[in-house]
């Protein structure tokens, strides 16, 4: 085995991630108890299925429903890869979904490599340490695999995205307090206070704004450090204050919104 890591999300009960790195190894005949959704970043995996042999090179998706058997390895010196490994309760819990219907291809084409792209984003979000905003970064990243895997390949039908002027400007409200209390954010709990499920949340607010709940969190915090700057704070102490993990934190994500760094922004 090489150097994987596995992702446990306990308050998200019945989710895993794994970031595969494999080398030399086979995993023996088994079945996972719910779906198994992933995309080979490197290398070629190989696994017997439905009595067939199946490669699967990089940029292919593998994606199993619950309590299929089949055996994996690499078949290629190295092979790493992507999974997210969620439970049918998960599942219809998360996407707010009556029933599955699971998967009918196992190796499924992934246009412009985007499900491979959300999978990687996703597991982006969990090497990523510190932060008020990480597990909303996580849980958005998980509705984002999840419901591209089951809407293009699944046959799922989830409730159209909708304008939702006033929970939105909820949801600004609410963004901006807790910004303003340096207090942690995650979509369950900004979906509760405005009453509705994450999932149609996180689509109606990209509908309406261009952007994610997260992605209006960080522009609220980095406004806030700017102001906060303006009025002569030291910068260690914007981060604290606008709730950044650090002054590193900040500094990046600064020249990301403004491109200059803290140290450039001068009033006059």
């Amino acid at each position: 085995m090489g150097q994987g890591r596995y992702h446990h999300l306990s308050w998200l009960h019945g989710v895993e991630v794994f970031e595969a790195d494999i080398r030399s190894h086979s995993f023996g005949r088994h079945s996972h108890e719910g779906f198994a959704i992933g995309a080979i970043t490197a290398g070629v995996g190989g696994y017997r299925f439905r009595g067939a042999d199946v490669l699967l090179p990089a940029g292919s998706l593998s994606l199993m429903n619950p309590d299929e058997a089949h055996t994996g390895h690499a078949a290629s010196g190295a092979l790493r890869y992507d999974m997210v490994y969620a439970s049918e309760d998960a599942v219809r819990a998360l996407l707010d979904l009556p029933r599955l219907s699971g998967f009918s291809e196992v190796a499924p084409e992934d246009r412009g490599r985007d499900l491979a792209g959300r999978l990687s984003r996703l597991t982006h979000c969990l090497r990523t340490k510190g932060g008020p905003d990480r597990r909303l970064a996580i849980e958005e990243g998980l509705h984002a695999v999840l419901g591209a895997a089951f809407v293009r390949h699944g046959a799922a039908d989830l409730r159209p995205a909708g304008a939702e002027r006033r929970a939105i400007a909820q949801l600004r409200e609410r963004i901006a307090a807790a910004v303003e209390e340096g207090s942690p954010l995650s979509l369950g709990d900004l979906a509760a206070g405005i009453g509705l499920h994450p999932s149609y949340l996180v689509r109606s607010v990209r509908r309406s704004t261009g952007l994610t709940p997260h992605a209006l969190v960080i522009q609220r915090r980095v406004g806030r450090a700017r102001d906060l700057l303006l009025r002569g704070m030291p910068a260690a102490q914007v981060a604290a204050e606008a709730g950044f993990s650090d002054q590193a934190h900040m500094i990046r994500l600064f020249r990301r919104h403004y491109g200059v760094t803290p140290g450039a922004l001068i009033a006059h």
